[in-house]
Formats: C-alpha cells, structure tokens, sequence
C-alpha cells in the first residue's frame, strides 16, 4: 500500500509541476504576418479567457476590419478557427518558449497558406 501512495504521490507531483510550467497566453501581441502571395501584414491580436484551454482570440490588421476567433490550446500548440469574410480559416501556432507564437494559416476553398507571428506586447 505504501508503494502506491508513494506513485500516486509522486503522478500528482508531475502533475502540478506541468501545469505550473504552463505559459499563460493570455495577452496583447504584435502581428507580423506573410499571405500566401508573399505580400505581408502588420497588425495587433489579443488573446483572452484561456480557461480550460478554451480561448477567444481578436485580430486588428492594418486596413482591415477586425476579425475574432476561438482557439484551443494542447500543450504548446495553439488552434485557431475564424471568419474572414464569408470564408472560415484555420491558423495553429506553435507557442515558443519566449512567448511568440508562429503560425501557419489558411482560409477555406483558397490555394496557398499563410505564416504569421505574434510577439507578446510586455
């Protein structure tokens, strides 16, 4: 019996020490991005309400009407769903250890795929 409190004990540990190492993502960043036909974008993305690993997240692009998503975080990678338009569009970024977040994107029923990074604003 011991032997087991011992592993349970220890299962709880690694545990808490996973999710204490977890970034918090929540936040303003910069938006530095390429579409698909090498043409680039500047903008800022807010990211908020990650509970659960659940999330909203808001683009502002220069010249362009903002955009809002939902995303879902798993581990270091963090998906995206949003509205461009009439379109629907993905984007999954990696989330690095300094906090920037690089991303591939695209939009349903257009050829190509974007790249976009978002740098935490501190």
């Amino acid at each position: 019996m011991t032997g087991l409190r011992f592993i349970a004990a220890a299962a709880a540990l690694v545990g808490s020490v996973s999710l204490a190492g977890a970034q918090q993502i929540t936040g303003t960043y910069q938006v530095i991005g390429d579409n698909a036909n090498g043409t680039g974008y500047r903008g800022v993305a807010q990211i908020s309400g990650t509970a659960g690993g659940n999330c909203s997240i808001r683009w502002q692009i220069v010249n362009t009407p903002p955009t809002q998503g939902f995303c879902m975080r798993q581990g270091n990678v963090l998906s995206a769903a949003y509205r461009l338009g009439n379109a629907i569009g993905l984007v999954v970024y990696r989330i690095g250890n300094d906090g920037v977040l690089n991303g591939t994107w695209t939009v349903a029923g257009q050829e190509g795929v974007g790249r976009e990074r978002l740098v935490p604003q501190r």
